[in-house]
């Protein structure tokens, strides 16, 4: 397939520099407005979190950063990933830098400045539309749903037979047969043209094979894993008792619904809702779990969100692509075979 001309708005954007501009001065202050409410949801909690980390085991606590940071870098190698698998082989690095850039968005009410931001570091950063990286963004979200929603299905049945009783987050496990039949190209080519029908041609992305979008999917399952451990670290770190397991299914259901929840900047306050709800802790331990999870995942996204603007600020005009395809975009893959077989 031959590579597609520039879309509308890119066209647009070249002929009107002053759209181009106030694009740029709009995402400045998108960044600087996100950055501002992450620090002030750090402060709004700081009374709380230092109390309890003043008991705290430090040497838990560094493990739980580690793991806080590996899982988010994970999500950046997920998109990475889905990025490779519709044509698109950007450096890893550089999709990290535009994960954690974009990731900033989350903390501005609205729910979707993390795809605008996402997007357009990619465009900027790299060779990589628009529309495609703001529908590998959406489908990487879905994968990793159904990733997480997995998790929490092989943990469930361990948890019940220890005797724990998960009640109404069973639920997240009808989404693992749900999410494997939308990936199905007869169902996810669907999809994709009514994406097609819907932008004008704009988005021309092709259904990649069943087995690649289940492999994509299994990608996101070791993020999930670190995210769970984060959580299990921070409730040993400051002297509780509960079966790790179950601390981990309730850190993982609690992001989900959380990230589910559109409306809510960042998920704040219903995540650690849903925790204390499902973790097995009294009230008062498992509040002090979530606040200081929720603390160190806050500060992973600050320093990486202001560490990817930099490094795409650093980079930007330069070939962050590892295979530069012809043309100004890359080529769509085909459904008869894609890049996700590569490395």
């Amino acid at each position: 397939m031959h590579s597609p001309a520039p879309t509308p708005p890119e066209r647009s954007s070249r002929r009107h520099p002053s759209l181009a501009a106030a694009l740029r001065v709009a995402g400045i202050l998108v960044a600087v407005l996100a950055v501002a409410l992450c620090v002030r949801t750090i402060a709004g909690q700081w009374h709380s979190i230092r109390t309890a980390v003043a008991h705290a085991d430090p040497g838990w606590l560094l493990g739980a950063l580690v793991c806080s940071a590996a899982s988010m870098a994970g999500l950046g190698l997920l998109w990475w990933r889905c990025l490779h698998l519709f044509g698109s082989p950007v450096k890893p690095v550089a999709a990290i830098a535009w994960y954690f850039g974009g990731e900033l968005g989350k903390y501005v009410p609205g729910g979707v400045w993390t795809v605008l931001g996402r997007g357009e570091l990619a465009q900027r950063g790299g060779m990589v539309s628009r529309s495609t990286g703001y529908a590998t963004t959406l489908i990487s979200y879905g994968a990793m749903c159904i990733g997480a929603a997995s998790v929490c299905g092989a943990l469930a049945p361990v948890l019940s037979a220890d005797g724990g009783g998960l009640g109404w987050t069973w639920v997240l496990v009808l989404l693992v047969p749900l999410g494997v039949l939308s990936v199905h190209p007869a169902v996810f080519g669907r999809i994709l043209t009514l994406g097609r029908r819907a932008t004008r041609g704009r988005l021309d992305l092709s259904p990649p094979p069943w087995p690649s979008m289940l492999r994509l999917i299994a990608w996101s399952i070791p993020t999930w894993l670190l995210l769970g451990s984060a959580a299990a670290l921070v409730t040993e770190a400051l002297g509780y008792h509960q079966h790790p397991a179950r601390v981990a299914f309730a850190a993982i259901a609690a992001w989900i619904i959380g990230f589910l929840a559109v409306p809510v900047p960042a998920g704040a306050g219903l995540r650690e809702l849903v925790f204390v709800a499902v973790c097995g802790l009294p009230a008062a331990p498992a509040v002090a779990v979530a606040a200081i999870a929720r603390a160190l995942f806050l500060l992973v996204d600050g320093v990486g969100g202001v560490a990817g603007l930099w490094y795409t600020r650093r980079t930007l005009g330069a070939g962050l692509t590892s295979t530069a395809a012809a043309g100004d975009h890359p080529h769509p893959i085909s459904t008869s075979g894609g890049v996700d077989g590569q490395g």
